[in-house]
């Protein structure tokens, strides 16, 4: 899908082609909800790439350890605001494996990492019907998985969240992949029934052989930032000084400018390091304390500004929003140092005399202004309701128009009117106001197969400050 930024009319692949410019003075969006945050932890277990993960996920089945690990606090705070996260993991290695000749099956980690040698399988048979079998899979000291089969069905057996089987039959040798055509696996109908017959009535098997070697995350990067549905990208957990938070930064500006992928990224602030200075990008200034006494430092509560920046909808702001859990600001920024890290265009966590903790103000790390990016620019929910109609407009034009409507009068009128029925509706939303027809224009382009297009809007603020006169008679 071709698109971005323009200077002039010469591009090459067929695309929308959308500037975001500030002036003097619909189709759901699949993506809503969705966060990208890069582990910064070595699991020893899980896929490598991208894992979807929500609140309901077996994170230990997935990533190998339950959401209380202390090595999951980044994706724990970052699943309080997003209802998806999209989880890079980096684990790579050898997967562990148990494969024993006395055995029909060989068992394989369903992942590589170390945290496969954590894994056994039991065999038990029932004291009263020795041709009932049960297979436990156990990981650490947990059973995670309980089949049953007879001793005439071993084929039966299947994989599960933790260990991939692989039926052998009878063969006196393991044989790490057996299919059907194989020939060396026996698979008649009671297949495995002499091996299971000569076990004992219990034993166990534990797997070995897993190793970690963390794959590059960068160019795992690369790649889950460039095909993957999401609308923000944190670098929650990493340490402040991590150079993969500027890698992120300049990643989401690239993508936004020449992709025209309207993605937000969400990274800590490190005093001295770069300022960002882009409507695309939001940087946390401090963390939390919560109520059971936890402390969560700023590059763990950057994932859950980044995951309830993801779910917040285009005519919403999240200034205000209180941070679940949370009892206190930590630290405690002054009315001075509030103001000051607002005006470097950082996400500040206050704390409130009732005792909740909010977000000071919905903004991004922009604090350089121009025609082309005015002051409203720095205000999320403005940015959320010009990336909004500038995604829908795209996937409209992608899937509507390019190359099924003719480019004259007629076809260019039917685009105006889609856009303007989809802006009536961001204006009955409240996002935008005092839309007019005029305010949109549709002409031919420089060549026959391009059209070009204006338009003017003007997006909605929430209220956040009141100024009051009480007068006293």
């Amino acid at each position: 899908m071709a698109g971005g930024n323009w200077n002039k009319q010469n591009k090459v692949r067929p695309g929308a082609y959308i500037n975001t410019k500030g002036t003097p003075q619909p189709k759901p969006n699949t993506s809503i909800g969705r966060t990208l945050l890069i582990g910064s932890q070595d699991l020893g277990w899980g896929a490598k790439g991208i894992t979807e993960l929500d609140a309901d996920s077996d994170f230990k089945a997935l990533l190998g350890t339950d959401l209380n690990d202390p090595k999951l606090l980044a994706l724990r705070e970052t699943l309080k605001g997003a209802l998806t996260v999209l989880y890079l993991n980096n684990n790579d290695g050898e997967k562990a494996k148990a494969e024993e000749a006395t055995l029909p099956w060989n068992f394989t980690a369903k992942y590589a990492g170390v945290k496969g040698n954590d894994l056994t399988v039991s065999i038990e048979k029932d004291p009263n019907d020795e041709t009932l079998i049960t297979v436990n899979t156990i990981y650490g000291t947990e059973i995670v998985d309980q089949q049953q089969v007879r001793t005439t069905t071993a084929r039966g057996l299947e994989s599960n969240a933790y260990v991939d089987v692989t039926f052998t039959g009878d063969n006196t040798e393991p044989t790490p992949e057996v299919t059907a055509t194989d020939g060396g696996a026996d698979f008649s109908a009671t297949a495995g029934k002499a091996k299971l017959e000569a076990l004992a009535a219990s034993s166990t098997y534990k797997l070995a052989g897993g190793t970690t070697e963390a794959a590059e995350i960068t160019e795992l990067l690369d790649e889950a930032l460039a095909t993957e549905v999401y609308q923000t990208v944190t670098t929650a957990g990493f340490p402040i000084d991590n150079e993969i938070h500027e890698i992120v930064g300049q990643a989401v500006k690239r993508l936004r400018k020449e992709d025209d992928f309207k993605a937000r990224a969400v990274v800590p602030v490190l005093e001295g390091a770069s300022k960002y200075d882009n409507y695309g990008i939001s940087k946390v200034s401090n963390g939390v304390k919560l109520a059971s006494g936890e402390i969560i430092e700023k590059t763990y509560a950057t994932g859950y500004f980044a995951g309830a920046s993801s779910a917040a909808n285009f005519d919403e702001s999240l200034t205000y929003a209180q941070y679940p859990g949370a009892v206190g600001a930590y630290p405690k920024l002054s009315n001075e140092q509030t103001i000051n890290a607002l005006n470097d265009g950082e996400i500040v966590f206050t704390g409130r005399r009732d005792g909740t903790v909010v977000i000071e103000q919905d903004i991004n790390s922009l604090v350089t202004f121009t025609d082309d990016t005015p002051a409203s620019f720095r205000k999320n929910r403005i940015v959320r309701t010009l990336d909004e109609i500038a995604n829908n407009t795209s996937e409209v034009f992608h899937t509507t128009f390019i190359g099924k409507v003719d480019n004259d009068p007629t076809g260019r009128d039917l685009f105006k009117a889609n856009r303007v029925a989809y802006l009536r509706s961001l204006e009955n939303a409240h996002a935008i106001r005092d839309f007019d027809p005029t305010d949109l224009t549709v002409d031919a382009g420089n060549d026959k197969d391009s059209i070009l297009v204006s338009l003017a809007v003007t997006p909605v603020d929430a209220m956040e400050k009141l100024y009051m006169t009480l007068w006293v008679n």
